[in-house]
C-alpha cells in the first residue's frame, strides 16, 4: 500500500466549494489514520475490521467516509468492531449494509446497521432508504439502524418495536459507545452536544433540502413554498437564540416523537415568536406534520445563529439565487451590481437608507454589511456590534410591494442577524399617509440614501389607481396622465424621499429613459431636480441571467437644493461590459468593481480626488453638463466615442440636404399610380448596389414611405442594420414611374452637389463612421437602436475640398464596381461547377 499517503485530501467533494462537514470529517480521519488515498485520491482504504478499499470518485461513498470518521471519534466505537460492505443474508443476492456496527471484535453481533446514501437525494427517495435500513437490520438482528444521507440522519431503535413499525422507534440518535440512546440529541452549551457551526456548502444544502421538501415536486407554488421554509427559518432562529444555556434545542426530533409532535411544537415556537414580531409573519405554519419533521430533519443539526455573517450571507444569497432564477427573477438584482452600488454610495452608521423596491434586500444587506466591515475594522468586538447593530435597526428601511418577498426579504436580513425591523410590504408609488401608518419615518425629504432597482415596464392606469395625479410626472401641463410607467414614477419617488441638497440616489433605470427622445421630459425632470453625478451603461447581459434582457444604466444622482443652481458641472460617465455575471450564469471579468486600477469604482475614486484634471480611461470619461443638455441623452455610451479627424470637419449639412418627404401610396388619390420601392429588408448586408427594386401600383403597398431620386444616399436607422452597412445611393432606372419611394427606416441625405453622393456614401461606410454613428442611436435593446434624423445632423462630419471629394467619390465608385464584377464572376464559376456535378448525376 505504499501508493496511499495520509494527507489531507486535496480535491473533496466535487461542487461543494472549498469547505464542508464531509471535507472536515475526512481530514479527520486522515490525520487519525482511519482513512488513506491513494496519489490520485479515486480510491480509499478504511482501516477498520479490515482494510477495505472502494471507488471514491461517486458521493455516496464521500457520505459513507465521512460518518465512518464520525462513528470512530465521535461515537467512540472501536474500528475493530466495524465492517464494511458487509452481506445481508436472506436479502438480494448482492444487497449489502454500507456499515455494520458489532458488539463484539469477532463480529458476530450486529449492533447497529448504517445506510448511506449520497447527499441531497429527495425525501421519497430517504424513505426508500430507511426501508433499506430496516430490511438489513431486521435480517442481521440488528438492535439500531440509522440512515445517512448528508447531514440529514434518522435513527430508530429496530429490536425495541415490531418489524413494521417506523415512527414510534424514531430515537433522537445512536447511542454512544453502546450506551442509552438520548432522548435529545442536541443541549445548548453542551462542547459535544451543541449544535454544529455550519460551513457554507452544508447550509446551502440544507436550505435546497428544505425547500424541496416543501415545494414536493411543484404541489406549491414556488414563493409559497419559499415563504413555508422561511418560517421555519425563523423559527429554527428564534429557538437557537431563545434556548438557555444546559436546555435541550426544541428545533429537533427527539426520541419516539411522531411528526404531529415535532409539529406542534414547531407551530407552538412559532405562535410565540409572531407576538414579538407580528410584521413578519402573520399565518400560520401551511405545512402537514410530515413536511415539517422532514424539514426539521434537514436542519436541526446546523447553527444559524453561530455560524458566522458571511458563510450566511453567501450561503442564503446562492439558494435564493437559484431559486429566483427563472421563478422570480425580477426581485433579485445580481450581486456585482448590488456591490458597486454600495460601494459608490459610503454607506456610514449615521445615515439613512432606503431601497423603495427593495425584493429580497440585496441593496439593503450589503449597506449592512458595508457599516459592518467598517465597524469590525476600528472597533473592539462590542462595540463593532453595537456600532452596525444600532444601523441595522435604526437607519435601514425597505419597501416591497409583494408581500410574499417581503417576508423573503425580512428573512434575509434576520439570517444576517438583523435589520429588517423596517421593511414594509406596501406599494411605493402609493399615497404616503397610508405607508405611514406602517411606519411614519417613510416621508419625503428624509432619506439620505436611496438604492433602488425598481421594476421596469408595468403601466400605472389613472383608472385602476387614485395617486397618479399626486406625481409631477403623472401630469402632462397640468393635467392628469391617463398612464404611465411604473419606472418613470419610481424615479420622481426617489428623488422626493432624499433630503434636499443631501440626500444621494442610485438607480437602475431601463436604456429608453436614459435615450428616448419621447422622454426627454423625464430626463429635463431629473436635471431640474438633481446633480447629475455619474452615469454608467451596463451590458445587457447584466441582467438577462435574471430573466430580464431590458439594456440598462445606473445613474447616481444628488438632490439639489430649492433654487440651487451648479453650473456647468462635470459628469463622470463610464461603460460596463462585464459586469462579473455572464447572461448564462457564470463568472466572468467584473468591470464595475475589482482591484484592478481601471475598474470603474476605482477610477470614480480617482475623479472625485480632482474632477477638473481627471484623465479619461478606455471606458471612464467625462463630460460637461452643457453637452448633455445640448444632445438630451443620459446614456454613457453616447459621449463616450467621439472620433479624432485628421482633416477639418463640419456637419453633414454642409454638403447634403436631410430630406423627409413622405407619401402615402396606398390613398385614393395613389393607389393607381406607379412606384418604385426599395425595401430596406431587401438589401443584402454590406451592399453595393441596389439589386432588387419592386415596381407596383401604390395600392399594393402599405404605409408611409419615403421620396427618393437617383442620387440621394440611403442610410439605414435601425443599428444593426447600419452595422450591416445597409448604406447605398439610389440608382437611376428606365421605367417609367409616378414616385421613387423607400423605407421609412432610411435617412434619406441628398447631396447638394451630384458628384458627392459616393464621397458621404464612402465615408459613411467607414468603420470610424459606423462607430461614431451607432454610439448616437437610441432606444430600449441594442437590436431596436435607432439613430434619429436631428441627431445625424449634430454628427461631426469630415470634409474636404470639391476637388478631393471628386476623387475620393471617383475612386470609392471604382471600388464599387470592382467588388461587383468580381462577385458576379464568382458565381459565374459557381454555377458552372453546378452544370459539371449535374452532368456526372
Amino acid at each position: 500500500m505504499s501508493n496511499f499517503g495520509n494527507k489531507k485530501l486535496k480535491i473533496m467533494i466535487e461542487n461543494s466549494g472549498n469547505d464542508s462537514i464531509f471535507q472536515e470529517n475526512i481530514n479527520r480521519g486522515i490525520e487519525s489514520g482511519l482513512i488513506t488515498f491513494n496519489e490520485s485520491e479515486s480510491k480509499i482504504i478504511y482501516s477498520c475490521s479490515r482494510e477495505y478499499a472502494t471507488n471514491f470518485k461517486n458521493q455516496e461513498e464521500k457520505v459513507r467516509a465521512s460518518y465512518f470518521v464520525e462513528l470512530v471519534l465521535d461515537y467512540q466505537y472501536p474500528k475493530e468492531n466495524i465492517d464494511i460492505e458487509v452481506k445481508v443474508e436472506r436479502r438480494i443476492p448482492d444487497d449489502r449494509a454500507d456499515i455494520v456496527i458489532y458488539e463484539d471484535k469477532e463480529l458476530k453481533s450486529p449492533y447497529i446497521i448504517v445506510e448511506t446514501k449520497r447527499d441531497g437525494i429527495s425525501d421519497s427517495e430517504f424513505t426508500q432508504a430507511i426501508e433499506q435500513a430496516f430490511g438489513n437490520a431486521n435480517s442481521k438482528r440488528a438492535k439500531f439502524a440509522i440512515v445517512v444521507a448528508g447531514n440529514t440522519k434518522t435513527a430508530f431503535d429496530v429490536l425495541g418495536f415490531n418489524s413494521s413499525e417506523r415512527e414510534k422507534n424514531v430515537i433522537a440518535d445512536i447511542p454512544i459507545k453502546y450506551g442509552k440512546t438520548p432522548k435529545y440529541k442536541f443541549v445548548k452549551g453542551d462542547a459535544s452536544k451543541d449544535l454544529k457551526i455550519a460551513y457554507r456548502e452544508d447550509l446551502i444544502g440544507a436550505l435546497k433540502k428544505s425547500h424541496s421538501s416543501v415545494w414536493q415536486g411543484g404541489k406549491l407554488a414556488p414563493t409559497t413554498a419559499f415563504d413555508e421554509v422561511s418560517k421555519l427559518l425563523f423559527c429554527k432562529l428564534k429557538d437557537e437564540k431563545g434556548t438557555k444555556n444546559n436546555e435541550t434545542y426544541k428545533f429537533q426530533i427527539g426520541t419516539q416523537e411522531t411528526p404531529d409532535d415535532v409539529a406542534t411544537r414547531i407551530q407552538k415556537i412559532y405562535e410565540e415568536a409572531k407576538i414579538d414580531d407580528p410584521q413578519v409573519f402573520k399565518d400560520r405554519i401551511n405545512l402537514t406534520s410530515e413536511i415539517v419533521y422532514n424539514v426539521v430533519e434537514h436542519l436541526q443539526g446546523l447553527s444559524l445563529n453561530k455560524t458566522d455573517l458571511d458563510t450566511k450571507g453567501v450561503a442564503f444569497e446562492i439558494f435564493m439565487q437559484d431559486f429566483f432564477i427563472g421563478k422570480m427573477g425580477q426581485f433579485f438584482t445580481p450581486r456585482p451590481v448590488v456591490q458597486f452600488c454600495v460601494k459608490m454610495m459610503e454607506p456610514q452608521q449615521s445615515l439613512k437608507v432606503l431601497d423603495p423596491s427593495c425584493g429580497s434586500g440585496g441593496f439593503l444587506l450589503y449597506a449592512m454589511d458595508e457599516v459592518r466591515q467598517y465597524a469590525e475594522e476600528n472597533y473592539d468586538e462590542f462595540e463593532a456590534f453595537k456600532h452596525w447593530h444600532s444601523f441595522a435597526e435604526k437607519k435601514l428601511f425597505g419597501i416591497e410591494i409583494n408581500d410574499q418577498i417581503a417576508r423573503v426579504c425580512k428573512m434575509n436580513m434576520i439570517i444576517h442577524d438583523d435589520g429588517h425591523t423596517n421593511v414594509i410590504g406596501h406599494d411605493a408609488l402609493d399615497l404616503l399617509s397610508k405607508m405611514q401608518i406602517q411606519n411614519s419615518e417613510f416621508k419625503e425629504n428624509s432619506f439620505d440614501i436611496i438604492l433602488s432597482n425598481p421594476p421596469f415596464g408595468a403601466k400605472i392606469k389613472a383608472k385602476e389607481v387614485k395617486y397618479l395625479k399626486s406625481f409631477d410626472l403623472g401630469k402632462n401641463g397640468g393635467l392628469e396622465r391617463q398612464t404611465q410607467k411604473s419606472e418613470i414614477l419610481f424615479i420622481e419617488r426617489c428623488i422626493k424621499f432624499a433630503k434636499k441638497g443631501t440626500g444621494k440616489i442610485a438607480i437602475v433605470v431601463p436604456e429608453g429613459i436614459m435615450t428616448n427622445s419621447s422622454l426627454q421630459y423625464v430626463r429635463d425632470y431629473i436635471l431640474a431636480n438633481c446633480q447629475l453625478l455619474a452615469s454608467i451603461s451596463l451590458p445587457e447581459s447584466a441582467f438577462s441571467h435574471f430573466g430580464a434582457g431590458i439594456k440598462s444604466s445606473v445613474l447616481f444622482l444628488r438632490r439639489k437644493k430649492d433654487n440651487e443652481n451648479i453650473g456647468n458641472y462635470n459628469v463622470f460617465m463610464a461603460v460596463a461590459k462585464q459586469v462579473g455575471i455572464s447572461s448564462t450564469g457564470r463568472e466572468e471579468g467584473n468591470d464595475l468593481f475589482s482591484e484592478h486600477s481601471e475598474s470603474i469604482y476605482n477610477q470614480w475614486k480617482l475623479y472625485l480626488k480632482n474632477k477638473l484634471s481627471y484623465k479619461n480611461t478606455e471606458n471612464c470619461y467625462t463630460v460637461k453638463l452643457s453637452e448633455i443638455n445640448s444632445e438630451g441623452p443620459f446614456n454613457a455610451t453616447r459621449y463616450i466615442w467621439k472620433p479624432k479627424f485628421k482633416n477639418i470637419t463640419g456637419k453633414i449639412e454642409d454638403i447634403a440636404n436631410i430630406v423627409n418627404d413622405k407619401i402615402t401610396p396606398s390613398s385614393k388619390e395613389n393607389e393607381f399610380s406607379n412606384f418604385a420601392l426599395i425595401r430596406m429588408d431587401e438589401l443584402q448586408n454590406n451592399p453595393v448596389k441596389i439589386e432588387n427594386i419592386i415596381y407596383c401600383l401604390g395600392s399594393e403597398i402599405e404605409g408611409s414611405l419615403k421620396i427618393v431620386q437617383p442620387g440621394d444616399i440611403l442610410l439605414a436607422r435601425l443599428g444593426p442594420s447600419m452595422l450591416n452597412r445597409k448604406i447605398v445611393v439610389v440608382p437611376k432606372i428606365s421605367h417609367s414611374i409616378d414616385y421613387f419611394v423607400a423605407s421609412p427606416e432610411f435617412i434619406v441625405i441628398r447631396p447638394k452637389k451630384e458628384k458627392d453622393s459616393f464621397y458621404i456614401t464612402g465615408v459613411l461606410r467607414t468603420d470610424l463612421m459606423l462607430k461614431y454613428m451607432y454610439s448616437k442611436t437610441r432606444g430600449g435593446t441594442p437590436s431596436r437602436y435607432r439613430l434619429n434624423e436631428e441627431d445625424f445632423k449634430l454628427i461631426d462630419f469630415p470634409l474636404a475640398d470639391d476637388k478631393i471629394r471628386e476623387a475620393k467619390a471617383k475612386s470609392f465608385d471604382k471600388s464599387l464596381v470592382s467588388y461587383y464584377k468580381s462577385i458576379q464572376d464568382a458565381e459565374k464559376k459557381l454555377m458552372e461547377s453546378h452544370i459539371v456535378l449535374e452532368e456526372d448525376l
